[in-house]
C-alpha cells in the first residue's frame, strides 16, 4: 500500500519539550536540536555535564534551543541511571547540530550527532531500525544504500518545489512507500528524523523546522541585482561523529522517513544532481 505523507501534518503532531537549561544569548552559540527516538522509553532525562537539559522526555519528543559553544558530556538517564552515554559532543561557534537517542539498525541504543547545513532546504536522518533503502524520483535512483546512522540533506531555495517521490529497497525502483510533492519554506531548514522500529510497528517520522541564516549578496560598484533562473537543488551525503551524520538529500528522503521507512543520514561522500 501506497502512503501519502504531509509534512504540515507531522510537523503539527509533534510534542515539543521544553527546554529546562538557561538559553544563552549573543552569537557565542550553537544551535542543537534534541530528539528522543528509543521506542519504550519514556520520562528519561537528558543531563550536560550532569545537569539538567530535558526532564521528562517521552518517545518522539523533539526540542531545539540555543547552547554556549563548547564541548559537553551529553548522557540519557532512565531512573536516575545513564541509559545512554555518556559521550562527549563538540558544538561549534554559530553551527548547527541535531543529537539524536535511537536504535541501531539491529535495535541497540546508540546516540547520535549531525551537523546541519545553514541554507534554506530539508534535512533527512537514518535514526530507525532499519536496512539500507533507496530514493526514487522520476523513475530513478537519487540516492541509495542509505543506512541507519546517516543523514542525506538537500539544499534548496525557499519556494523551490520537489515532485512526487519514494522510497524503494536498496538499489531497486519499485516504491514501496509514496510522497507527496513539497515546497521548501523561507528561512527555515525542515529536519525528519525517521525513528522506531518496524519489529513493534513504531517506525515513524519526526519533524522538527528550524530557522536558518539566509545572507543575501549585495550587488557590488551600485550595480543592480539580475534575476537568474534557479538551478536544482544540490544533495551533498556525509558522516556523522560517534553515530554522527550529515547529508544533503532529496525531500522525497523525508516523506519516505514520514512513512516510517526511512530515516536517513549518508556518508559526505556522494554528490549528484537532480
Amino acid at each position: 500500500m501506497k502512503n501519502k505523507f504531509s509534512i504540515a501534518l507531522a510537523a503539527a503532531a509533534l510534542a515539543v519539550v521544553p527546554a529546562t537549561a538557561a538559553l544563552a544569548d549573543g552569537h557565542d552559540t550553537a544551535q542543537v536540536t534534541i530528539v528522543h527516538g528509543v521506542p519504550g522509553a519514556d520520562g528519561v532525562d537528558i543531563t550536560a555535564d550532569g545537569a539538567p537539559l530535558l526532564e521528562g522526555v517521552n518517545f518522539t519528543d523533539a526540542a531545539t534551543t540555543d547552547v554556549p559553544a563548547g564541548t559537553y558530556s551529553i548522557a540519557v538517564e532512565a531512573d536516575g541511571e545513564a541509559a545512554i552515554g555518556p559521550v562527549d559532543l563538540t558544538f561549534s561557534e554559530g553551527g548547527i547540530y541535531a543529537v539524536v537517542a535511537h536504535l541501531t539498525e539491529d535495535g541497540d541504543l546508540t546516540a547520535t550527532q549531525f551537523d546541519v547545513n545553514d541554507a534554506e532546504g530539508i534535512s533527512a536522518f537514518h535514526t530507525a531500525a532499519f536496512p539500507a533503502v533507496a530514493i526514487v524520483a522520476g523513475g530513478e535512483i537519487q540516492a541509495d544504500d542509505l543506512t541507519n546512522g546517516n543523514a542525506a540533506q538537500i539544499d534548496a531555495p525557499a519556494g523551490t518545489e520537489l515532485p512526487g517521490v519514494g522510497v524503494a529497497a536498496a538499489g531497486t525502483t519499485d516504491l514501496a512507500l509514496e510522497a507527496g510533492d513539497v515546497t521548501i519554506p523561507a528561512d527555515q531548514r525542515v529536519l525528519a528524523f525517521a525513528v522506531g522500529s518496524p519489529d513493534d510497528e513504531t517506525i515513524q517520522l519526526v519533524v522538527e523546522v528550524v530557522d536558518i541564516t539566509v545572507e543575501e549578496a549585495e550587488p557590488e560598484n551600485g550595480e543592480e541585482e539580475v534575476d537568474e533562473e534557479l538551478e536544482a537543488p544540490a544533495e551533498e551525503h556525509s558522516p556523522g561523529e560517534a553515530g554522527l551524520a550529515s547529508t544533503a538529500l532529496p525531500f522525497w528522503v523525508i516523506a519516505l522517513m514520514a512513512l516510517g521507512a526511512l530515516s536517513i543520514a549518508a556518508p559526505a561522500v556522494a554528490r549528484s544532481r537532480r
